[in-house]
């Protein structure tokens, strides 16, 4: 059995009764707590636009990278250190990779090297 103290909202009661209110909210927590842990991981601390495409672009290309990594940790990680370390450390660690990309007649070859610190 559920209980509520308060819940002020500006939904109507005929639309959601109160555990239906109760699971959106909840949800929207659950957001919430995504958004904040992706602007740590991901460094996204403020947008470089104020457009609705522009900022919709570059969340689902937040999304997509977290999607990404996530499988990355699950799947090519597992059985590895790598497989339980946080997020925020993989794209850290990841980030530190320098590259170089040498364009070649019928091919591109990168190279990697990790910074050590």
């Amino acid at each position: 059995e559920l209980k509520f103290s308060h819940l002020i909202t500006n939904i109507p009661q005929l639309k959601l009764d109160g555990t239906e209110l109760f699971d959106l909210y909840n949800g929207r927590q659950s957001i919430e707590a995504f958004f904040k842990s992706c602007k740590q991981s991901y460094n996204i601390k403020n947008l470089r636009t104020r457009t609705f495409n522009g900022i919709y672009a570059f969340l689902l290309t937040v999304f997509i990278t977290h999607n990404l990594v996530s499988l990355a940790r699950r799947i090519l990680f597992a059985g590895t250190e790598l497989a339980t370390t946080a997020v925020h450390t993989l794209v850290e660690k990841i980030g530190s990779i320098s590259a170089k990309v040498e364009r070649l007649k019928s091919e591109l070859r990168l190279y990697g090297q990790v910074r050590t610190n």
